[in-house]
């Protein structure tokens, strides 16, 4: 029983004194003071995406940024159910919107990086924002993520949360979020970024075409977001700024089911196994602690005040989550789900005791390929 109590108070400390360097990171986080506006190309890829793709579209259109300083480049990937003419059609009527249709994917290349660096190839943008065909960006997004862009800042990365509905599985995943967004920010600050969403991220050409765009991680399915903004940070090109502002926030609807869900948290996963070193040693100190609070949960009907020291360490630890949620509330404006708070903490140490492991080692299938 002892050791339990060593790894209780060790684990605890080690949790606590990590988001308490993380609150001090996102502290420093703010938003953007640049008054230029370059020429912007917004790039997206799309497979199967018919009934988001023109929701996505007139977003974009509607933008606050000036009609004639940015384009949108949409690469239609393989569609066989209408996408392509849906594209097409809106292509006639809106002259700012540039179509590619790709109907081959060499080998070597991912299809999303396949589709996504053939739209950069083409785009005459200084700027590259990125977003998915199934994400509304708002009015103020483009103006916002630029403005990010000051002198020496080769990458942004943009808040790109999920819709709020019904049932406790969209609670949670709205839950997990708050630690996803509040990580990412503040990893950013610190220069050790973990990881971004494609759903919402800019960077400068001439940057993207140095690096030889994806370069070593172009074979990789998933990461066109996360293994690039490594790429960035080890080239020391140029560094990584968070945009906190909600006016720039991208959303997007979150899975409808468990077994969605999971896939999706598998595929983005399946990148840690090609995270830098620092990454993966504070990642794991933290999963082990999930895993220790998970283990002494189920082995607390077996070993006597081994449940008393898991309730110490899950209010230790909650209270802690607390303190995130109302600064990541603070900062991004971003919804906490106070009402199920208790029981999404409760859900988040299964999750993030299982799905980290699970992506590092599982294949996951997504949109017709193995990842």
């Amino acid at each position: 029983m002892h050791v339990f109590w060593y790894i209780a108070v060790i684990g605890g400390f080690v949790y606590a004194l990590f988001l308490l360097i993380l609150m001090a990171a996102l502290g420093k986080v703010r938003s953007g003071r640049s008054s230029s506006r370059p020429f912007v190309s917004v790039v997206m890829a799309a497979h199967d995406e018919k009934d988001t793709v023109t929701r996505c579209l007139d977003a974009l259109k509607n933008q606050d940024y000036d009609p004639d300083l940015y384009e949108v480049i949409a690469a239609d990937d393989r569609s066989t159910d209408g996408t392509s003419e849906l594209l097409d059609a809106a292509g006639e009527i809106w002259p700012r919107l540039r179509i590619i249709h790709i109907d081959h994917v060499p080998e070597g290349i991912s299809p999303k990086k396949n589709a996504l660096a053939g739209a950069i190839r083409l785009s005459q943008g200084e700027i590259i924002l990125s977003t998915d065909a199934d994400c509304i960006a708002p009015k103020g997004w483009i103006s916002g993520m630029v403005s990010r862009f000051e002198p020496g800042v080769a990458m942004v990365t943009g808040i790109a949360p999920y819709n709020k509905g019904p049932g406790m599985l969209n609670s949670f995943i709205r839950h997990e979020y708050l630690w996803n967004a509040a990580l990412s920010a503040g990893s950013i600050v610190l220069g050790y970024g973990t990881h971004a969403s494609g759903r919402n991220i800019g960077f400068r050409k001439d940057i993207f075409l140095a690096l030889e765009g994806y370069g070593e991680s172009a074979g990789i399915l998933s990461g066109d977001d996360t293994l690039l903004l490594h790429r960035i940070q080890r080239s020391h090109l140029g560094r990584v700024a968070s945009m906190p502002d909600h006016t720039t926030h991208v959303y997007t609807e979150a899975p409808v089911t468990v077994s969605a869900f999971f896939r999706q948290r598998l595929r983005h996963m399946s990148t840690g196994k090609y995270f830098e070193p620092i990454h993966l040693i504070s990642g794991g100190l933290v999963y082990w602690y999930y895993l220790f609070l998970l283990l002494s949960a189920a082995l607390s009907p077996f070993i006597q005040g081994l449940f008393a020291l898991f309730l110490l360490s899950f209010i230790w630890k909650t209270l802690i989550d607390c303190m995130i949620a109302l600064r990541v509330h603070s900062l991004f404006k971003l919804d906490v789900q106070w009402k199920h708070f208790i029981a999404n903490e409760l859900w988040l140490l299964l999750y993030m005791a299982v799905i980290p492991l699970a992506g590092s080692l599982l294949s996951v299938s997504w949109k017709g390929n193995k990842c």
